[in-house]
């Protein structure tokens, strides 16, 4: 143990990721985090179709709604403060026409089931056992502002949390998929309850799924809460909210998904995407100079490399940023 930190090393898992796995994250903002990280690293990423989820029974609806195929229609949508919005979904989808909502939050559902179908790894998030019930519309996703007196609010109990998470992997087997389950929790705190309401949700969350992790040989767990509980215990390691992973956070904990999920080819793959990545960032003082010329023509052989030697690379907005350079 170190003298001034707890570390917490995070062992390779039984199965790793690379830039051929089809991925799908699902859940509170710790998904947001990883899942923008690896779609930075070009990896093939289905993320939040729903939107940022917190509650284990707004993330298996979402599974259910996309597996079972069932879009939504507009009986599904309610009209609230010029916004129609769904409360199985985040406010990013929310608008004033109808038809442009429902198409949205549609696509998305469809991506997500195509995703799904041929996922190779599921990571759920999970973010608070907290829930509200619409007098109408029973748990929501996101109350959208709506007045609290249409919602009674309460929390899962472990009863209810173990019974709707060990569902998700029987669900994702019935419909023929082998992908390996990753939960986390998240180690943002959700203030708004109370210290102690927050602390007695995350308890909950966590024996919950743990118990599924014990029973289901393809279920596994990420630290992620403990590396930042544990591990970064430090306010400067947090957002001026004091709540939420500051940047710097954030990239430690991702270090520890590579080390736990990545074997060494991809630790490789990345390393070269994300010099690609950063060269296509530079912005010239001469675009027609020889010098920039010749840099613009180095970074487009190794976009056609890195495409030729994997395959499953896509690198396409890279080579359209170096090509209008090219002269």
């Amino acid at each position: 143990m170190d003298a001034f930190r707890t570390d917490i090393s995070v062992e390779p898992y039984s199965f790793f990721i690379n830039h051929g796995s089809k991925l799908c994250l699902i859940g509170s903002c710790f998904a947001e985090n990883v899942g923008g990280m690896l779609e930075q690293n070009k990896f093939s990423v289905m993320l939040n179709p729903f939107g940022i989820l917190f509650n284990p029974f707004s993330i298996m609806n979402a599974l259910e709604r996309m597996l079972n195929n069932r879009p939504y229609t507009e009986d599904d949508l309610v009209f609230h403060e010029e916004s129609w919005i769904s409360f199985d979904h985040h406010g990013r989808f929310n608008g004033p026409d109808k038809e442009d909502v429902l198409a949205g939050i549609n696509e998305e559902l469809e991506a997500g089931r195509k995703q799904l179908l041929e996922a190779n790894a599921v990571f759920i998030t999970l973010g608070s056992a907290w829930v509200y019930e619409h007098e109408k519309h029973g748990v929501v996703a996101n109350c959208h502002k709506v007045p609290n007196k249409q919602f009674t609010k309460r929390m899962l109990s472990h009863q209810e949390c173990h019974l709707i998470l060990r569902h998700i992997p029987q669900f994702l087997a019935s419909h023929g998929i082998s992908a390996d389950v990753v939960f986390t929790l998240s180690p943002v705190r959700h203030w708004k309850d109370g210290p102690v309401q927050n602390s007695r949700s995350k308890a909950t969350l966590l024996s919950a799924l743990h118990a599924v992790v014990d029973e289901f040989e393809s279920c596994h767990y990420f630290p992620a809460y403990e590396l930042m509980m544990d591990d970064l215990r430090d306010y400067r390691f947090y957002t001026t909210d004091m709540l939420h992973p500051s940047p710097k956070a954030t990239e430690y904990i991702w270090e520890r998904f590579k080390q736990g999920f990545f074997g060494q080819e991809t630790h490789i793959i990345c390393s070269e995407v994300q010099a690609v990545i950063q060269a296509s960032q530079h912005k010239p003082m001469d675009p027609e100079s020889n010098s920039f010329q010749r840099f613009v023509k180095k970074q487009l052989n190794l976009v056609d490399g890195l495409e030729k030697k994997y395959p499953q690379l896509d690198l396409s907005k890279e080579r359209a940023h170096f090509t209008k350079y090219k002269l």
